[in-house]
């Protein structure tokens, strides 16, 4: 009995045996399911690709004015946001042709971009006349005020229409300077009879008119040598100018008259922008404006250290009674409001105010 007993206690634990034995393990608990991917960042655009081409910009300034050195700085830019696709070719110092052919030739279409004067404008949009009235600005802040909040919008849909162009920006090319020869001028008076070179622009040769100069209209190209031969004994530029062409070599005296705020305007042919994608055009407009701001920060900070160096030249400089120029000029803004118009010399007299 003992033995059937321990038979079939062994006989249990066998089976027992074999029953974990065949049991199945567990299955091992299943790798966590990798975490999906995080959303992937949204497919950069791609980068948009530009036509080649090439863009002619002509202008008057010498190579070493800050206009050039602006405009290859555009030029720079343009390329280097189209991956070199779209080339700015600059021709500087009249290499194409002087101011007033520049202006028609850009307006026909012969070369793509040019800095136009404001006597180049004027003679498409009319209003643009009174921009030449003397003594507008204060400063060159009180200047960039009226440029930006009324100036630019207040031109150029008459640039476009009239002229055939598009607005890219306004180009400071700063106040405006007497220069003579063995001739210091410290009131208006000064200048009286005196043969002074004035551009061919209505507000210029109004101003010096109304202070009884004799004023001359003569090429810019052959302003150096008129100097020299003395059929000229004066003229009138931004010290700029007249450092980056040396008229120091010609002319002893400098009279800080800030007498005209000149702007020049930076236009390119509406056949040309209206062929550009709108990624091209978006590029050329920032980059003029960088071009734009380059000169004004140029221009406004250093004035007086290129007064300095053409004192350091020989320059004697003067600084004239400016209340003896403004009480002369009633016939200046009389002209220049018959050219423009009343209602448009109004306009802009009113943005001068309001801008402060």
């Amino acid at each position: 009995m003992k033995k059937l007993i321990a038979l079939l206690l062994a006989l249990v634990m066998v089976l027992s045996l074999c029953a974990c034995g065949a049991k199945e393990e567990a299955p091992a608990e299943a790798p966590a399911e990798e975490a999906a991917p995080a959303a992937a960042e949204e497919a950069a655009p791609a980068e948009p690709e530009f036509e080649k081409m090439t863009l002619k910009l002509a202008h008057t300034a010498a190579e070493s004015h800050i206009h050039h050195i602006a405009f290859t700085q555009f030029a720079k830019g343009v390329s280097e946001r189209t991956g070199g696709a779209v080339t700015v070719e600059v021709y500087p110092a009249g290499e194409l042709g002087d101011a007033t052919t520049l202006v028609e030739q850009v307006a026909l279409g012969a070369i793509d971009m040019n800095l136009v004067s404001q006597a180049g404008l004027a003679g498409y949009v009319t209003k643009a006349n009174v921009l030449a009235a003397p003594y507008l600005f204060a400063d060159y802040d009180h200047a960039h005020k009226v440029i930006d909040n009324f100036i630019f919008d207040w031109v150029a849909p008459e640039a476009s229409t009239n002229m055939g162009v598009e607005m890219l920006a306004v180009f400071d090319y700063g106040f405006r300077q007497v220069t003579t020869k063995g001739i210091p001028v410290n009131t208006a008076a000064d200048l009286e009879g005196v043969k002074i070179r004035v551009p061919p622009a209505a507000g210029l040769l109004a101003a010096f008119d109304s202070l009884g100069a004799n004023t001359q209209s003569i090429a810019y190209s052959e302003l150096y040598q008129s100097l020299q031969q003395g059929v000229v004994d004066a003229q009138e530029n931004p010290v700029a100018t007249i450092l980056a062409d040396c008229l120091y070599e010609i002319q002893d005296n400098l009279a800080i008259t800030n007498h005209y705020f000149d702007m020049q305007f930076f236009v390119i042919n509406n056949n040309s922008w209206n062929s550009f994608s709108p990624e091209l055009q978006t590029i050329i407009k920032e980059e003029a404006i960088k071009a734009s701001d380059l000169i004004r920060e140029d221009l406004s900070s250093s004035e007086a250290a290129i007064i300095a160096e053409l004192e350091g030249h020989g320059m004697s400089v003067t600084y004239p009674d400016l209340s003896s120029f403004t009480a002369m000029m009633d016939p200046a803004y009389d002209a220049m409001g018959e050219l423009g118009g009343a209602d448009a010399m109004a306009e802009l007299l009113a943005a001068v105010e309001a801008n402060r």
